[in-house]
C-alpha cells in the first residue's frame, strides 16, 4: 500500500435506504454502521493512486455490537444479494459467504460482487467485468470493525487478515489494562 488517509465521521443515510429481500436490511445496515453509537472510515490507497481497500470502525452502546452481528451472519445466510437505491447511486451487489479466521470475538468473511458499468456476459453466460469487494468483519465487544478490498490484484494485494490483526492490536494498545481482551495472533506467511 502506498498511502492511507483518515477520515471521520463515517456518513449516515438520512434518510435510511431501505433494501429488500430476507435479512438484507440487516446486512447492508450492519456495513454501513447505521445503529453505532460512533464510526470511523480509513482509506488505503495503492502506488497508482487507485483504491485499494477500506477499514470501518465502530462503537456500539451496551450489547448492540452482539445484536447487529447476529442479525449481520444471520441476513449473509437468507440474503443473496444487496439491492438498493443509495445517495451515491445503485447498489447491485450479490453475496458470497467465505470462511473467516478466527479474529475477535466473532468474525464473518464474504464478498459483494457487482458487474462494472458496461459489463457483459460471455460465452456461457458467464459474467464477465466484475469488481469483487473482500469483507472481513469482526466484533470484539462493544467495537465491530470492517475491512474491505476492491478485489486487489498484484503486489501489495491487501490482506485483510493482517489489516484487521494490527487494527485491534492498535486498539488493545490504546485500551486501559483492565479492558485489553485482545493479543494480536495473525502471522503473515513467510515471503
Amino acid at each position: 500500500m502506498e498511502g492511507v488517509t483518515e477520515q471521520g465521521p463515517a456518513p449516515q443515510y438520512k434518510p435510511r435506504v431501505l433494501v429488500k429481500g430476507p435479512g438484507c436490511q440487516d446486512v447492508f445496515d450492519t456495513l454501513v454502521a447505521s445503529h453505532a453509537s460512533a464510526s470511523v472510515l480509513q482509506d488505503f490507497w495503492g502506488t497508482d493512486q487507485r483504491w485499494v481497500g477500506r477499514s470501518w470502525l465502530s462503537s456500539y452502546a451496551g450489547s448492540e455490537a452482539e445484536r447487529r452481528f447476529r442479525e449481520l451472519s444471520a441476513g449473509l445466510k437468507t440474503c443473496p444479494a444487496l439491492v438498493a437505491r443509495t445517495p451515491e447511486g445503485q447498489l447491485n451487489s450479490r453475496i458470497t459467504v467465505r470462511k473467516a479466521p478466527a479474529l475477535g470475538d466473532e468474525a464473518v468473511a464474504f464478498d459483494l460482487s457487482m458487474d462494472k458499468p458496461g459489463g457483459s456476459r460471455g460465452a456461457g453466460g458467464r459474467e464477465e467485468a466484475t469488481i469483487t469487494d473482500h469483507h472481513l468483519l469482526v466484533r470484539v465487544g462493544s467495537l465491530t470493525l470492517d475491512v474491505g478490498d476492491r478485489g486487489a490484484q498484484g503486489d501489495p494485494r491487501l490482506s485483510l487478515d493482517a489489516v484487521v490483526d494490527k487494527q485491534l492490536g492498535r486498539i488493545a494498545a490504546q485500551a486501559p489494562p483492565y479492558a485489553r481482551s485482545y493479543s494480536p495472533s495473525f502471522s503473515p506467511p513467510a515471503p
